[in-house]
């Protein structure tokens, strides 16, 4: 399901009269519901045969091209449980080829998988072993093809990662690996 976050999206297709533009954020919504259970077929379902993502901006990422590089990159995200994240949408705009997101994707990582970082925004040391809530704002284009589903992600992320504070057990059990909520 989708988190509170998406409500924008949500909203936007209880909006929407033209039947072009409304499919297109159900496509991009059932991508999204898809990716965060992370149910790999339903997900894949979305996309045309030869999908293509790019990441563009302050990330060290480069995104996927073909089906299976975009399967393994899911698979990687599940793994990891960057799936299990949250997007505060605060814009999205729509057209007949195109829905365009904008907000913060919020995650919950490890302190051992920070790469380095030592304190959180809120001047708390990172513990390898604890899990802080990060987030970094980001624009996504979702194009659409003619046949209505998605060709791939283009993301911009203006902005690295920013490690927001440590986690209390048990808080936000939607983000992060579901392992986090069973140690």
């Amino acid at each position: 399901m989708a988190t509170p976050g998406w409500q924008p999206l949500l909203d936007r297709i209880a909006a929407e009269t033209d039947p072009t533009r409304r499919a297109n954020l159900e496509i991009v919504a059932r991508h999204v519901v898809e990716e965060v259970a992370g149910n790999m077929p339903a997900l894949m379902a979305t996309l045309v045969p030869d999908p293509e993502y790019t990441v563009w901006g302050a990330s060290d990422s480069v995104g996927p091209s073909g089906y299976d590089a975009v399967v393994e990159w899911y698979r990687r995200l599940q793994a990891a449980g960057r799936n299990r994240l949250d997007y505060l949408v605060h814009r999205v705009v729509v057209d007949e080829h195109c829905v365009v997101t904008e907000g913060d994707f919020h995650y919950a990582i490890a302190g051992r998988d920070l790469g380095g970082v030592s304190t959180t925004e809120a001047g708390e040391d990172v513990r390898p072993d604890d899990y802080y809530l990060v987030g970094h704002r980001t624009t996504v284009l979702w194009p659409i093809s003619d046949t209505g589903l998605i060709e791939g992600e283009h993301l911009y992320s203006g902005e690295r990662h920013r490690v927001l504070r440590r986690l209390a057990d048990g808080e936000l059990p939607n983000l992060g690996p579901i392992e986090r909520h069973h140690r």
